[in-house]
């Protein structure tokens, strides 16, 4: 089952604790100004983990990455399907330089493969996986890339 969950412009919100300065009323948006419209997002209600709007990712954020053995002193960006398997695994999706896409796959924080192919020489590369506190760095082949714990689980 799907829902819809509506967010809301910032200069729409309000804080019923917060006093304006002085008057003793609650704090709300001055007359005049106009707030953004709500926007849907959709929900999966058994996760309960939104969507990024106009993708299919749960989080979308630029990671660090390194290609050709070099280290990792790249930006590439990135997004994640939580619950992406049957087994609740996560899917992270990057964008190469070159303009293809490499997959890593994670259950629950810890990274265990990337998709790999013998057209781009990936089949028989090795998948390497080290941790750091919340972040972990995946070499695969001549590729690195460093993914925080939060962009794969949400928080």
């Amino acid at each position: 089952m799907r829902v819809k969950i509506m967010l809301l412009g910032l200069s729409a919100l309000t804080l019923a604790a917060c006093d304006a300065p002085g008057d003793g009323a609650p704090a709300t948006a001055s007359d005049g100004e106009t707030s953004a419209p709500a926007e849907e997002v959709s929900v999966d209600s058994a996760s309960v983990d939104a969507l990024v709007p106009g993708t299919e990712y749960n989080a979308i954020a630029p990671i660090t990455c390194g290609f050709g053995g070099k280290a990792p002193d790249l930006q590439c960006d990135a997004g994640a399907k939580r619950n992406w398997g049957e087994d609740g695994t996560t899917l992270v999706e990057v964008q190469k330089p070159d303009g293809f896409k490499r997959a890593i796959f994670y259950k629950g924080t810890e990274p265990y493969g990337a998709d790999s192919a013998q057209a781009d020489g990936s089949a028989g590369w090795e998948f390497k996986a080290t941790r750091d506190g919340d972040q972990v760095t995946i070499n695969f082949g001549p590729e690195t890339y460093v993914i925080f714990d939060a962009f794969v689980e949400g928080g």
